[in-house]
């Protein structure tokens, strides 16, 4: 009798267990979500004045250690991420997408928001580059970057202005094509320019590409004449 308990509850836990793991790949999305919707509302209430001290911060910029999205990874990962690297708010509203732009890049930052891929980016000139991580959940992260369309609008802003950038390329590319993020891309397209970039992935896995969605700089105006 005590052995057949042993095994019931045994069964019960790998039944648990199983469960668990069943559901795990769904509350880590939501915890990539959750974390990048707080970190957004710090990004909100930012003022200027320090969104634009922290762009002169010493910055991290670690492409190396950059990994796909795992479940240790994500929970090891803190809540907030360093205000101080908090410069700006990426807003695409073809895909609905509000996201935290970080100064620098790390899997922190990536788990969190969006990381800036070169130091020393001025909002509205040259290149600004920035990287996010794929997600299985469209609606977190840059999951649903490929479904930028040519032609969509993407907002950048520091909190004073809003740059207001449409999007007149995409492009798939290897990893080791990094002229991508710099300024020349700019200046032969002869306007400025944001680079959104992250992982392509075909069929939920991962092709060894990376994804670009290019935007030209078609205007600029103070916060206070916008939605954001």
């Amino acid at each position: 009798m005590k052995k057949q308990k042993v095994l019931r509850y045994l069964s019960f836990a790998l039944i648990f267990a199983g469960i668990i793991l069943l559901l795990l790949p769904t509350i880590n999305q939501w915890h990539i979500g959750n974390r990048t919707e707080k970190n957004h509302d710090v990004a909100l209430e930012m003022s200027a004045e320090v969104m634009k001290e922290n762009m002169n911060t010493e910055a991290e910029f670690d492409f190396d250690s950059i990994e796909e999205i795992t479940t240790t990874g994500t929970w090891l990962s803190p809540e907030f991420i360093d205000p101080s690297l908090i410069i700006g708010r990426l807003y695409i509203p073809s895909i609905e997408t509000n996201l935290t732009v970080f100064n620098g890049l790390s899997n922190q930052i990536l788990h969190a928001g969006v990381g800036t891929m070169r130091p020393d980016l001025t909002m509205g000139e040259g290149n600004f580059p920035i990287a996010g991580h794929y997600s299985r959940n469209k609606d977190v992260l840059f999951g649903n970057l490929t479904a930028v369309e040519i032609g969509d609008e993407i907002y950048l802003t520091d909190n004073e202005t809003v740059y207001e950038y449409r999007v007149y390329e995409t492009r798939k590319v290897l990893p080791a094509e990094s002229e991508w993020i710099r300024d020349d891309v700019a200046e032969e397209h002869g306007k400025p320019i944001i680079s959104l970039m992250n992982c392509y992935y075909e069929n939920g896995v991962n092709s060894g590409y990376r994804y670009f969605v290019f935007g030209e700089l078609v205007d600029s105006h103070p916060i206070a004449d916008s939605v954001l």
